[in-house]
Formats: structure tokens, sequence, C-alpha cells
């Protein structure tokens, strides 16, 4: 490592000119990167619901209908009309309405109330839309709104991802304009020089756009990667350039030459940056074994952020501080942070209390962030846009429309005319348009034009689509994909059925997550267990530092359960791993400071100490963390994101508030554990108390 450091410095001005043009290629790169706003294309590929999607593409050019267009008529007339100048889009591949289902030259107050409702109610006629994929969402929907104007009403798939670009695009820029101030101002507060946080802020941005740029090798990223991915890495790699600058702060106070200085710091500062760095990658890895693919996508991108900050943080920030270390003394200035000895001393007196609080809390934690309720769609739309507005509107007027599609195997008429009896025998179902029911079993197929049967028949398959009111996720939306899957396996016993829908993704979906959730906690506990144990070659520390951290996570968690409010499952996977791997970088700082202090001192002296020294270097990124999360929720007006944000912002200070408070007590109780069961450490004796006489 000192050959290494040594190049590093000797090479500092090369350095600096590689991460410029890093930066400049990163930026074009960043800007190819292909964004994915599709949950369900997540779904391992033997979900039942993927197989049904990929043989309904194979047998059938169109999809199930996904957008809906409410418009206002007079009669039947304007209606059949409106029809026709949707279907004249280039982007829309079918169009149901309800002359596909109801004959209309029989007066409507002689069918079925259900079905005419669903497609004509209080003057509005609601049309059935199915828009063609790989099209410019906000193109097509620019054109939608002006076709219907001001007075139709429009919901759907094509909205969603319209308004989630704009957002991921617009709001993501607007997020990082407020973090960076906002980052800089908490620095300069907890630095020792008004320049320092710029040069933190500079180096971590750069492995920030970089890992940007590195995106656009992949297919594409998710969503929810983009969205977060690059205020989180900002946020939990920002202690190691905090770190590295002050050993280099601190040899130079020591009156060592600049360059030996930064030497000996990048020496000294790389084994505990680089476990704290690893404890964090392999929380982030953690996600990666998901079977939902959304936890690759995030920890992959998160994981290697932090790898490319550690590089950057090692590479560039010495050479950025050799070369205005100059400027850094003239910026000098005290710390506004408080020595905390008031607050050590009063954290340390009721050392058993805390600890005995902490273990009492801990049940009733654990137990409710494991029985909370999850949502697994997150669809939503500001209150005063359009999109909220229509989708109300359509909700108040024709309720929740749940569209699916039903493959069954061609020619057994009989059992599928059945099957459609039963499913329009269901409370929730609307519509249910099939071969045998729309045209008739005893018609011959051969007999009709291509047109007319594409739509129902394939070369094997008979497709039904299903009209259901259904809300997008609750129990109820569950219980009705569980529910049509049995009457169809009853029917078909044989199987060769196929049933795709929202409702069967979402069901999908929660299946998945509730097995990846045990799978990606343990994984991340043991990895970064592995980490500590092999760092501090202790067995009883690892222990302490996970409970530690992992009180924070259920706490955090389980005030959704307490409050009675539902949780993005994405929140409670990313911050069960991410608030782990983040904040366990506190704890570690705060043992090894520990450590370190009870080599000269008592272990309630060293406590007071650790308390003192480590508070002044954990509080600003920690706050740093909080605040990325915050505003994510505060800005962000997706859903998925906002409740992510939220959930890491409460977890930060969690966690900083019981690694400042609990850690230092929890180390001072288990003490002569921590001695026994720690490889080659040898404390100093702790001194005998008035009250016993001889040793704690």
């Amino acid at each position: 490592m000192n050959k290494l450091a040594g190049y590093i410095v000797k090479f500092r001005v090369v350095i600096f000119f590689i991460f410029i043009a890093l930066m400049v290629v990163s930026v074009f790169l960043a800007m190819k990167v292909k964004v994915n706003f599709d949950l369900a294309s997540y779904l391992p590929k033997d979900a039942p619901s993927t197989i049904a999607v990929e043989k309904m593409g194979e047998e059938f050019k169109e999809s199930v209908p996904n957008t809906e267009v409410g418009y206002p008529v007079d009669n039947l007339a304007e209606a059949l009309e409106m029809k026709e100048k949707l279907q004249s889009l280039d982007f829309v591949d079918e169009i149901l309405w309800m002359d596909d289902q109801l004959d209309l030259a029989v007066p409507l107050d002689l069918h079925d109330n259900k079905i005419v409702e669903g497609f004509l109610k209080d003057d509005i006629a609601l049309f059935q839309l199915t828009i063609a994929d790989d099209i410019d969402v906000q193109e097509a929907l620019i054109e939608l709104e002006e076709l219907v104007g001001e007075e139709g009403r429009i919901r759907g798939e094509i909205v969603e991802q319209s308004f989630m670009q704009r957002a991921v695009s617009s709001e993501m820029t607007m997020i990082a304009a407020v973090m960076i101030p906002a980052a800089l101002i908490i620095l300069l507060l907890s630095t020792r020089s008004w320049l320092e946080p710029i040069l933190f802020m500079l180096v971590i941005s750069a492995g920030v756009i970089i890992n940007m740029g590195l995106n656009s090798f992949a297919a594409d990223v998710s969503f929810i990667t983009q969205a977060v991915s690059s205020v989180l890495q900002l946020a939990v790699s920002m202690d190691y350039a905090i770190f590295l600058l002050h050993r280099f702060g601190d040899y130079r106070a020591a009156g060592i030459e600049p360059k030996e200085a930064m030497r000996q710091a990048i020496v000294k500062s790389f084994a505990p940056v680089n476990a704290s760095a690893l404890t964090t990658v392999f929380g982030f890895l953690a996600l990666v074994f998901m079977r939902f693919g959304i936890g690759k996508d995030l920890g992959l991108v998160l994981a290697r952020g932090v790898i490319v900050s550690l590089i950057t943080v090692f590479l560039l920030l010495p050479s950025l501080a050799l070369l205005s270390y100059k400027l850094i003394d003239k910026t000098t200035h005290r710390s506004l942070i408080p020595s905390f000895k008031g607050f050590s001393r009063v954290v340390t007196r009721i050392a058993i209390p805390i600890v005995v609080l902490a273990l009492v809390v801990a049940v009733p934690a654990y137990i409710g962030q494991r029985s909370n309720d999850f949502l697994y769609g997150g669809r939503s739309y500001p209150e005063d846009s359009r999109a909220g507005n229509d989708a109300a509107f359509l909700k108040d007027t024709f309720g929740d429309n749940m569209q699916m599609a039903l493959l069954v195997p061609k020619g057994e008429w009989a059992t599928e005319q059945e099957l459609i009896k039963e499913l329009e025998a269901q409370p929730e179902m609307k519509s249910v348009i099939g071969y045998v029911n729309m045209v008739g079993a005893g018609v011959p197929v051969d007999l009709l034009p291509e047109r007319m049967i594409s739509p129902l028949i394939s070369e094997h398959y008979s497709r039904i689509v299903l009209i259901a009111d259904s809300p997008d996720e609750s129990p109820e939306t569950f219980e009705l994909a569980e529910r049509l899957r049995t009457i169809v396996d009853n029917a078909y016993p044989e199987g060769d059925t196929y049933l795709a829908g929202a409702n069967v993704v979402l069901l999908d979906m929660k299946t998945t997550i509730n097995h990846d959730m045990t799978i990606v906690n343990g994984l991340a506990i043991l990895a970064i267990f592995l980490v500590i144990m092999l760092t501090f070659r202790s067995l009883v520390i690892p222990i302490v530092l996970v409970l530690t951290i992992e009180l924070a996570v259920w706490i955090n968690l389980s005030i959704p359960y307490f409050t009675g409010t539902s949780l993005a499952f994405i929140g409670y996977l990313v911050i069960s791993t991410v608030q782990l791997g983040a904040t366990v970088d506190y704890g570690i700082l705060m043992t090894q400071h520990y450590l370190d202090h009870r080599q000269v001192m008592g272990r309630k002296e060293a406590s007071i100490k650790t308390i003192q020294s480590v508070a002044g270097s954990i509080i600003p990124p920690a706050i740093i963390l909080s605040t990325a999360g915050y505003l994510l929720y505060l800005i962000s007006s997706i859903q998925v994101v906002k409740e992510l944000g939220h959930v890491l912002g409460r977890g930060a200070l969690l966690s900083l508030l019981i690694v400042l408070i609990l850690l230092p007590n929890l180390l001072y109780v288990t003490d002569r554990a921590i001695e026994k069961t720690t490889w080659k450490l040898r404390m100093l004796p702790d001194r005998p108390t008035k009250k016993s006489g001889g040793k704690n």
C-alpha cells in the first residue's frame, strides 16, 4: 500500500486530468442510458404471469387493453365516431367498446345493464385501448390529449409511463440541485476549512457521474434505480472523503510535509475506509440475490457506485487536496460542531437503563417490521395534475377497471362456453369478451374474416378479454386473481391456460418478493457480519454492531405497522439492506475508537471519550444521508420513490441516534466478552469501583 500511495502522490496531476476526461465521457454516456418503467418485466422468467405474457405475444399480435379513454357523447353515433378517430391513431393497435360485445340495433334497455354501464354511463363513453409497445409515450399522450380535448379523460399505462418519465427526468435534477447545496452547508458546519466541503462534493460528484455513465453499458436500468442511485451513492460515500482528508489534516498539523502527509494519510485510511465500503457494498449486493429483478438492477448499480466512489476518493481527492492545500490553509476555521462532553457523560451514566430499554423495544420492533402491509404497485399522481383528475373522474363514474386476458385451448367450445358463463357470474366482472359469446361456437372460424377473429382466435388458443371492477391494489385484488386462476384450473384441469393482467402480475410480485425478503436480509447480515469479524478479528464485536444497526432498522420499518400505514415493498427491501450497510460504518468507526481508547483508559472513560471523538465525524454523513432521503420524499411525485426516501431519511436519523446512545453502552457492557473473543486484543484493566472494590 505504501508504494501505491507513493504513486498516487507522484502522478497526482496526471490522475487529475484522467478524471476530467472520464467525467466528460461519462456525462455523454449518461444521456444514453435507457430507463425501464415496467416493474412487471423484472418478475422471474418462470412466474406464471411472465409466461402468460410471453405466450400471448407469441400467439397474438394485439396486447391486452392497457389504456382507457372517457369521452362525453349525446348518442351512440357520436361514440362510434370517436371510436373511429381513436382507432385511426398510429399507436392504437386495438380498441374495444360496447359495440364489440352488444348488438347496438337492440335498445340498450334490453341489454345487461352491468355491461352497458361498463362502457356508457352518465353520457360518458368509455373506450378500452391497446397502445402499441416501443412508442414515444410522451408524444403519444400529447396526441391523444389533443384528440379528446379537455373534456376527454384518460387513464392507464400510457399516462403512468409518461408521468414517470417526466418525473424521473425533471425531479431528479431538482433533487440534485437541492441536495448539493444542502450537503455543502452541512459540511461547512462540520469541517475545518471552507474549501474542504467543495473538495468533498467535487470528488463524490465525480464518482456519481462516472457511475451514471457506466449505466449505459447495461441494456437498461429501472426507473427506481435511475431515481435514487445517484443520491444514495453521494450520501453513503461522503464519509470516505471526510475520513481521508481529516487524516491528511492531522498529519499536516503534526508538521509533516504535504506530499508525505498525504501518502501516510492514504496508507492509514485505506484499511478502515475499505472495511466501511465493503460492508456497504455487501449490503447492496445482497439485493442481487432477489428473484425479483429490480433487486439485481438496483444492487449492482449501488454496489458499483460505492466502489467507484472509493476509487475516486483515493485517487482524485489526493490530487485535488495537494493542488489546493494552500487554499485549504487560508480558509481554515474551527469546527462549529460542539464537543459533546456533557452529552457523553449523560449517555454513559445511564448505560444499563439504555441497554435494558433497547432489549425491551427490540421484540415489538422485530415483530412489527415483519407484519407490515406492503404495496407492490404504487401508482399515484399529484392531486392537481390532469392525470390525477382524469383518474379520479373515471373511477367515480365507472369504478375500477382491471383489464385481463385469458388464453384457453382452441376448439373446446363447450368448455369455453361454460367457463365464460362462470366468469360472467363473478360479482366484480363487468365484461367478458370471447369467441363463443361474441361470435358463437356454431360459427366456423374459417368462414370469418381475419380482422374479426384475430383478436380472439390464434392457431392454438382462444383469447378471452376480461374487465373487472377491481382496484389497482388491495387484498381484494389478490383474491380475485387467485379466484380466477382456480376457476380456470377447474375448467381445464390438464392446464395449458394462461392468465395475464395487472392484478396477476401483482400477485406474482407479492409471492416472489415475500420469498426474497428472508434471503436478502439474511445474506446482507451474514456478509456484513463476516466483514466486521475479519476486520476486528472478533466474534462478539460483529454481533454487537449488527444487532445495534438491526435494531435501528427494525424500529424504522415497524413504524408503518404501528401507525397503520402500508409500506412500498421496495422501501422495505432497500432500507433493510441500505440502512444496515450504510450506517454500520458509523458503528465500525465508534468501535475502533473505543478499542483504541481502551488501550490507555478504563471502559467508562473510554465510552465517554469515544462519543466525544466520534460524534463529530458521524453526524455530518448521517444528516446528509437523512437529507437525501427526505428530499426524495418531499420532491418526488413517484410513490415508490417518495416512500423509499421517507424511510431512508428516518432510518439514517434512527441509526445515528442508536449508534451514539446505545452502541457505546453495549461496548461498555460487553467489554470483557469482547476482550476474550478478539484475537490478540489486550485492553487496560478496568479501574476498581468504590462500591465493589474490585474489577467490573
